[in-house]
């Protein structure tokens, strides 16, 4: 059995998705596709991330393709790494311990409350006295949107 079956098999032992799974080690969500798909082999840093949320999987039984995987189900131990991992716009609000006091609310809150405040910290625009029509034309408008992709590329739109 090779290591991208092992650690299918772990993942389905553990009773985890795949997105769960690259959560407890701390990699990103792609890397674990990528491996369940085959596209990608584990690399020594996944393994190594492995071995430390798992600690009850023994190093030779999940790198020796000759050996089976014997796994014990218990819940996974999370573990904080240096590495972080972007939340996607449509991933859940995980309140975390905040950085500084400026940081202590959710960023929804914070969102929210932006909306609310009153126009007088934005500028002052000056709309001359002219037919509703063209005023219309003095609102803000969008000059480009920037879409980030998680391999590291953007695409850039411009209303035309």
């Amino acid at each position: 059995m090779n290591l991208s079956a092992k650690i299918e098999l772990l993942i389905q032992a553990k009773k985890l998705s795949a997105s769960q799974f690259a959560d407890t080690l701390g990699i990103p969500r792609s890397s674990i596709s990528h491996i369940l798909s085959g596209r990608n082999k584990p690399s020594l840093d996944v393994v190594q991330k492995i071995l430390i949320a798992f600690p009850e999987i023994p190093a030779e039984e999940l790198l020796d393709d000759k050996r089976d995987l014997s796994i014990t189900v218990s819940a996974p131990k999370v573990t904080s790494t240096p590495t972080s991992v972007t939340p996607s716009l449509f991933d859940a609000v995980i309140p975390s311990a905040p950085e500084s006091p400026k940081n202590s609310l959710a960023e929804q809150t914070i969102v929210q409350s932006n909306l609310r405040r009153p126009r007088e910290s934005s500028p002052k625009t000056v709309v001359p006295t002219v037919a509703p029509a063209t005023t219309a034309h003095l609102a803000k408008k969008i000059e480009r949107v920037l879409i980030f992709y998680t391999d590291g590329t953007f695409t850039e739109s411009k209303p035309l």
